[in-house]
């Protein structure tokens, strides 16, 4: 029988998207393990000699062999991160609590550490949903996940799944940042009458835009109370200490194609037509304009570019501070 791997949508460079290998030589101090990431789907091509339902029993297997393949990279993951801590000084085997992201990292994390530690994090809590699902459905577990996107671990994902979250992101993010500017015309972080209300506005940008809650909450005009707690502050946790490793592990160069995608749009940076170069210019961008050893400061910062579009980002460091931030 043969097969052919799946490749990811239009602007990919036609590299497959979201494997679980790159071409690049691989710097382990920057990049994750490639198991934190899907495996190559390969599909079966159609045998002219069989049948339609045999060829699409085998497309089913194949579904269901690439779920099991990445369900067992998050356990395959989980040994790995605790061989990692094991190996730490014994100060910073105790990881910091997901609800109180340390800034900065442990002084012994490398910037692979940190990913793999909250990419483990994210996929263990989705697996216990997620393999009752692949349980009941099967062979058609892909046609339930593509509308059920927040239960798949990171492993699990899809091809399509991943292209069609990011371009929905991406939507998502230039509807968010118009309904911004028509709110506060002369920006939000210009608002000082009512800051309350314009923090509030600035926070709940800063979950669409970034993809977070759920896009069914746009459509019902109303985001739960508590949802930044829950998802915003983690990512600006995240990013805050990510931020710090990139600058410290390596150039951004030695980021895989695939790490470099996610890192930026980890960021809110639009990733779709957009190449390798490009890419790591704009979060080499992030990086110089965020840069800050005092942590409001910098959360400052990170609050000006991500209620900002990309293309008006300030063009050098000494920008106008906020008086508040997110």
């Amino acid at each position: 029988m043969a097969w052919h791997s799946v490749t990811g949508p239009k602007g990919s460079a036609d590299r497959t998207w979201y494997g679980n290998t790159s071409a690049q030589a691989l710097n382990a101090s920057i990049n994750p393990p490639a198991s934190t990431r899907p495996p190559h789907l390969l599909l079966p091509v159609r045998d002219p000699s069989a049948s339609t339902i045999i060829h699409w029993i085998n497309i089913g297997k194949a579904y269901v062999s690439f779920y099991k393949s990445g369900v067992k990279a998050v356990f395959a993951n989980r040994r790995l991160l605790r061989d990692t801590l094991a190996s730490k000084p014994e100060s910073d085997r105790r990881p910091p609590p997901s609800w109180k992201p340390a800034h900065p990292p442990p002084p012994s994390y490398s910037r692979a550490d940190w990913v793999l530690l909250w990419r483990v994090r994210h996929d263990l809590v989705r697996v216990p949903i997620f393999a009752l699902v692949l349980l009941v459905c099967g062979e058609f577990t892909p046609l339930i996940v593509l509308a059920i996107d927040g239960i798949v671990p990171y492993s699990c994902r899809l091809p399509r799944q991943i292209g069609a979250s990011m371009a929905a992101a991406e939507d998502r993010r230039r509807a968010s940042f118009t309904r911004l500017e028509i709110d506060y015309p002369r920006g939000v972080l210009a608002e000082e009458e009512n800051v309350g209300a314009a923090r509030r506005a600035a926070r709940q940008h800063v979950l669409r835009s970034l993809h977070l809650p759920g896009a069914m909450w746009d459509k019902l005009g109303f985001m739960p109370p508590g949802m930044w707690f829950i998802k915003g502050q983690l990512r600006m946790g995240f990013l805050e200490g990510d931020d710090n490793l990139l600058l410290q592990d390596g150039a951004l160069s030695d980021l895989v194609h695939e790490e470099l995608r996610i890192a930026c749009a980890e960021r809110g940076i639009g990733v779709i037509g957009r190449g390798d170069g490009e890419l790591r210019e704009l979060l080499g961008d992030w990086l110089r304009l965020t840069a800050d050893e005092d942590a409001v400061a910098k959360r400052k910062r990170m609050t000006v570019l991500l209620t900002t579009r990309v293309e008006n980002w300030p063009t050098t460091r000494d920008f106008s501070l906020p008086t508040w931030h997110l």
